[in-house]
């Protein structure tokens, strides 16, 4: 075996070890490695470089090791101090890297290759020729994976509408080597290998019940409804989104405990769920008539329909009310938050806000 082939071959356990916390971003780190390599032969650099660039491009992530599961995996949107923390992956990933025997001396490539060319970037504020060249490419290889890749938020872009985005954000990339890669890239195509693989469904779903999901009623929390309009917004959808609230629970909780309270929120989930035939899991695919059952807190229900169905609801909800209050003689009462509306990208922001 060529001593290089020996170098990869030491170095993919170690990679793999960190990737296995996040199904999403399997794979990446190599893709990656293989982007900038090609890229690096593309702009005829020297087989030094090249290599340079594939081992960079292996190693840039290691320092998510740091990174609390909390925050790495979070699906929804970073409060400020979360995402402080997660920017201090690449100074980890230089430090480890570091202390590798035979490539400590890419440790500032892979520290500053979240830097940007308008000194907007981390962990120092580089700006222009100031960044690492090696890391200028990184930086590009890193984003356009990213943008291909399928996120627990929203699904994979096409080459063209990667393209397109990084287009918006050019300010952050070298301009002389953006324009080569958008070359180079639009005759290389999109990586579709998957390096090593796991299984995506087990791990999904595990996720899935740990930050979507609310363990008293297993219907969607804020969390899981947000990721699950922001999947779906370039389908073309409509949706119909309504609260669900218990007459006076607070005064129910008081008066029979909050074991009978919580008693009552699990047989109000579960008779929504028959009522209404909710799904049980977020899919990938969304139909028109899907239903999901929410729980935002307390008494705090949604129900979110896709499809025109908004006065079959209307009339469904009500049929629903009097059959609740005749079983358990607890009355409920309901507001509409969205009727028949075109999921779009702003709609989504409105709920967050009202939600």
């Amino acid at each position: 075996m060529r001593d290089l082939d020996k170098k990869i071959e030491e170095l993919k356990p170690l990679v793999y070890s960190i990737e296995l916390r996040d199904v999403y971003t399997q794979g990446h780190s190599e893709r990656v490695a293989n982007y900038a390599k090609d890229f690096g032969r593309f702009l005829r650099l020297s087989d030094e470089e090249v290599n340079d660039l594939y081992f960079a491009g292996l190693l840039h992530d290691l320092g998510k090791v740091g990174i609390p599961d909390s925050i790495l995996l979070k699906p929804g949107k970073l409060e400020k101090e979360e995402f402080e923390l997660i920017k201090y992956h690449s100074v980890l990933s230089g430090n480890i890297v570091e202390k590798i025997k035979n490539f400590s001396y890419l440790s500032k490539i892979i520290k500053y290759h979240h830097e940007n060319f308008d000194g907007s970037g981390y962990p120092d504020g580089l700006k222009g020729e100031e960044i690492p060249f090696l890391s200028r490419i990184l930086s590009l290889c890193d984003v356009f994976d990213a943008l291909t890749t399928k996120r627990i938020y929203r699904n994979e872009l096409s080459l063209e509408e990667a393209l397109e985005v990084m287009e918006k954000e050019k300010h952050k990339f070298d301009p002389g080597l953006f324009e080569k890669f958008k070359n180079f890239i639009k005759n290389y195509g999109v990586i579709e290998e998957n390096f090593f693989e796991l299984n995506e469904e087990v791990i999904s779903k595990l996720r899935n019940n740990i930050f979507f999901i609310d363990p008293l009623t297993k219907f969607l929390n804020r969390q899981g409804l947000l990721a699950l309009l922001q999947r779906n917004t370039n389908v073309n959808l409509f949706i119909n989104l309504i609260e669900i609230n218990i007459n006076k629970f607070k005064a129910y909780n008081k008066a029979y405990g909050l074991k009978k309270g919580d008693e009552l929120l699990k047989n109000l989930a579960d008779e929504i769920r028959k009522f209404f035939k909710i799904e049980t899991e977020i899919k990938e695919k969304i139909r028109d008539k899907d239903i999901f059952g929410v729980r935002l807190n307390a008494d705090r229900f949604l129900l979110l329909s896709f499809g025109r169905r908004g006065d079959f609801l209307q009339y469904k909800i009500e049929s629903f009310k009097d059959f609740f209050y005749k079983k358990y003689k607890v009355g409920i009462r309901n507001s509409f938050i969205a009727v028949d509306k075109l999921l779009t990208k702003k709609l989504i922001n409105e709920i967050g806000y009202l939600i």
